[in-house]
């Protein structure tokens, strides 16, 4: 049963301490135990060592981005060191305060512990008008390390207990104004809640907001922005937008109502948060969190994203709360006693809420904690247990332990490790034998098919991928060798080339790892050899699920659902464009799986999230080696653009380039997007406005065919330029001779074709290596790497933990791979260059793209 403590902090001064009253009980019951006459010991040098370390923390610069220093505030800049020592200064008084032999704070600890015991859950509340008692640091009490299921809180107003959460849980979202702050995270994250309907205001009028909160029903509030208390505490304001930044008394009846109507907790992920929090609970809300002091993006979102992760997985609020509080210890090397700031103000008659978990998820979470308990076999015996456990374990264990066969769901249709055949374009009899011996774990039959298969279509990885799974099955099913699980989306119904060109670099890396290339190679070619695979990663094979996603930013994010929640997929190569790398990214960061883009370069996935990584420079590097061609080689100062409107890629080559314009604008543009788009009107507009240069930047498969269009159209009118992204075989097949007159330069990741990695690669597939192919070969060799490096057991955490460290290097194809903090590849004197499309005296188009020097 859990308790319920409260602390009532009568009138007095740090001078002379404060009286004290206890009264504790059971949940939901009236208190059984009160203790009368006792008190708070004086502190009387407490408010200046506290008001010393506000001043440094408000004085570090990671703070004055951020926060509006109150006006009797005087704030000079402050080093890290300097509130480091204030912080230190303000934890050892609290902690002497708190835990001094001759405190009377001992006497109050052992009335707690007498009623209290250890693994008991309880609310410790605290009930004081005093504004620094409400921001102290109570959780360095040692009686909160003496009762690790307890939380504390501080007291708001007594009001009847409002009704539990129900399914789904309404949330409605405030994104107030973001200026000097990044507050995407806090979408993302509320995005990924389950069992949720969200709904966002971004930078909302305050009437919008009015009439949002009087007229729909809300179980939570959340706001992310700028907030700021007033002096002493008495209210606070938020900064909806540019214009308005309204007190919460201005709202007071709005919220009046949202409470009537069924509201029971308020987030403030936002700056000074106590003021904001007095009045809230003085309209009866049942509970809030807020921040004491300002608080930095990065603690604020690790806050929020710690606290959802565990209240939606089924702790309690003040479990969950707690937790999540503690772990933001480790920000504290940056940001000293982040651990310090968030702080629930509660109905002392209101429960804890739990997160509402659906029947099916309640029932498998008890069957699991008695399975665990080993209280199954406490509580059966005998023939009744066996009888008993048959009829339940036929309908509870296929949710505790699935089959190893069912059918398959929509998003599954689009994953294979080898049971399903994708990419149609690929098939042969011989494969179509491979796939349904896969399917049907006859492994050695599997082997011998997807062999016979590439000997008919060497270039095709899918096949190739296939292969290494089921040698890796075949082992794993003799009880020979473990594997290991990634998987690898690429958008095969959208455009099969690009993903075969992906998916070549990552069953090169797989097949190199596994077995070697050599051995393959010769398995492929000589019919009677038997493969000898005893590569791996500390013996243990790599085993590789492909998924398509078309390319589809909708499709992108429920693969990366079904791939998250693949629990033995260790880490994710993909996606392809950087609209579903985004879109799918929300996911892999909400559910803590890396995923590594070979593709993907938009500048806005730079420190988008700590499980999201590249090997692919971003458009910055693109645009800069373009623009310097521009202006220095071609002498050139005036550019058009064709991009796609809306295509996260394109606007960010886009934009990126303008940037680096001498004007910083372009002469004209043309939007590829358009339904009734001219490739000649859009060349006939930019000569109109005398550009010298064209820039073509699709963001489709659609807008890619209309950039052929421009390229034909143009006839060698305008100077082309281009990213990777127009770089394909059908292009220079079809519009070469266009787009050599045009004399197009392309700046792509990566063209050494004579290097040692391209012949080999050229050896085994017959074809010769493109950047996509180098870029995802990269990529699968930081996964292995980064696996490899795990010491013990991988798992995800340890995995991002490794690719995140400054030391991390893998060996790439043409150097080594390193990540920057922001997820970025390190830059590389290898990586990123130009070409341009010229006659072509051999290979298999009249045209190709020598590099440029």
């Amino acid at each position: 049963m859990s308790k319920l403590v409260i602390f009532k902090i009568g009138k007095g001064d740090f001078e002379q301490g404060f009286p004290v009253t206890i009264e504790i009980c059971e949940e939901g019951k009236l208190p059984y135990k009160e203790y009368r006459d006792e008190k708070l010991p004086p502190a009387p040098e407490l408010p200046e060592i506290y008001r010393q370390w506000q001043q440094k923390y408000y004085g570090l610069e990671s703070m004055r981005r951020v926060i509006k220093i109150p006006p009797a505030q005087k704030t000079n800049f402050s080093t890290k060191k300097e509130c480091e020592d204030a912080a230190e200064d303000l934890e050892d008084y609290c902690i002497e305060w708190f835990n001094g032999k001759n405190s009377s704070f001992k006497d109050l600890r052992s009335h707690v512990r007498e009623e209290v015991e250890k693994k008991e859950p309880a609310r410790i509340i605290f009930q004081t008008e005093n504004e620094l008692l409400r921001k102290l640091p109570w959780h360095l009490w040692d009686l909160f390390e003496r009762l690790p299921h307890a939380e504390f809180s501080i007291s708001a107003r007594y009001a009847p207990h409002s009704p539990p959460l129900k399914t789904p849980v309404k949330i409605l979202a405030i994104l107030g104004s973001s200026e000097g702050i990044d507050i995407s995270e806090d979408r993302k994250l509320l995005k990924a809640l389950p069992g949720t309907k969200v709904c966002f205001l971004d930078e909302p009028k305050r009437e919008e907001l009015n009439e949002y909160l009087w007229d729909l029903p809300w179980d939570i509030l959340f706001f992310a922005g700028h907030s700021s208390s007033y002096e002493e505490g008495k209210g606070g304001e938020i900064q909806l937008n540019d214009a308005e930044s309204p007190s919460l008394d201005k709202l007071r009846n709005a919220l009046k109502k949202a409470i009537e109507n069924g509201l029971k907790l308020a987030i403030f992920n936002s700056c000074d948060g106590v003021g904001l929090a007095k009045e809230l609970v003085d309209l009866n809300i049942p509970q809030v969190i807020v921040m004491r002091e300002p608080v930095p993006d990065r603690v604020a979102q690790k806050f929020l994203r710690y606290f959802l992760h565990y209240f939606s997985a089924g702790e309690s609020f003040h479990q969950a709360v707690r937790e999540a509080r503690e772990k933001l210890q480790g920000l504290e090397e940056e940001f000293p006693l982040a651990s310090w700031l968030p702080v629930i103000y509660q109905n002392p008659a209101e429960k804890s809420p739990i997160w509402p978990q659906s029947p099916m998820t309640r029932l498998q979470n008890k069957i699991c904690r008695l399975w665990l308990n080993n209280k199954v076999a406490v509580l059966l015996g005998g023939t009744m247990a066996t009888a008993i456990t048959v009829t339940i374990g036929s309908r509870i264990f296929p949710y505790l332990f699935p089959p190893s066969h069912t059918e398959p769901q929509p998003e599954i249709a689009r994953i294979s490790l080898g049971e399903k055949l994708l990419i149609t374009q690929k098939n042969n009899p011989d494969k179509e034998k491979g796939i349904k011996a896969f399917s049907n774990e006859k492994f050695d039959d599997a082997i011998t098919y997807f062999l016979s298969s590439l000997r008919k279509n060497r270039n095709d990885p899918e096949t190739l991928i296939y292969l290494n799974n089921a040698l890796a099955k075949q082992k794993a099913a003799l009880n020979t060798g473990e594997k290991l699980k990634i998987a690898v989306s690429v958008p095969i119904g959208r455009e099969s080339n690009v993903a075969e060109e992906v998916l070549r670099g990552v069953a090169q890396a797989q097949s190199e790892l596994n077995c070697g290339l050599e051995e393959i190679s010769r398995a492929i070619e000589k019919a009677q050899m038997n493969l000898n695979c005893s590569g791996g990663i500390h013996g243990k094979l790599l085993e590789i699920a492909i998924a398509n996603d078309e390319d589809n930013p909708k499709i992108a994010e429920q693969v990366a659902e079904k791939l998250a929640d693949t629990l033995d997929i260790l880490g994710v190569i993909g996606h392809y464009s950087s609209d579903s790398t985004l879109k799918a990214g929300d996911v892999y960061d909400a559910k803590r799986l890396v995923v590594i883009s070979p593709t993907s370069t938009a500048v806005n996935l730079s420190n988008f999230s700590e499980w999201v990584f590249r090997t692919i420079p971003s458009d910055a590097i693109s645009a800069q080696n373009l623009v310097k061609y521009m202006l220095n080689e071609l002498n050139a100062t005036r550019a058009a653009v064709a991009y796609h409107r809306n295509s996260t890629y394109s606007e960010s080559l886009k934009n990126e380039f303008r940037k680096r314009l001498p004007s910083q604008k372009f002469v004209a543009e043309c939007d590829l997007s358009q339904g009734h788009f001219s490739a000649d009107d859009c060349v006939n507009l930019a000569k109109q406005n005398q550009a010298e240069v064209l820039l073509l930047v699709p963001g489709t498969k659609d807008s890619l065919e209309k950039a052929f269009l421009v390229i034909n159209s143009n006839n060698g009118s305008l100077k082309l330029l281009s990213g990777g992204d127009i770089y394909n075989a059908r292009m220079l097949k079809d519009s070469g001779e266009k787009a050599e007159k045009g004399k197009m330069v392309m700046e792509v990741p990566w063209h050494e074709p004579s290097s040692e990695f391209a012949r080999k690669t050229e050896d085994f597939w017959k074809e010769a290596a493109s950047w996509r192919t180098v870029m995802a070969y990269d990529a699968t060799q930081a996964m292995a790497e980064g696996l490899r490096r795990i010491n013990g057991s991988p798992d995800r955490q340890r995995l991002r933990q490794v690719l995140s460290s400054s030391d991390f290097s893998a060996i790439g194809a043409m150097g080594n791979v390193e990540f920057e903090p922001s997820g970025d590849r390190k830059h590389s004197s290898n990586i990123g260059v130009l070409v341009q499309v010229q006659p072509n005296s051999s290979g298999n188009f009249q045209y190709g793209v020598p590099r440029l020097e």
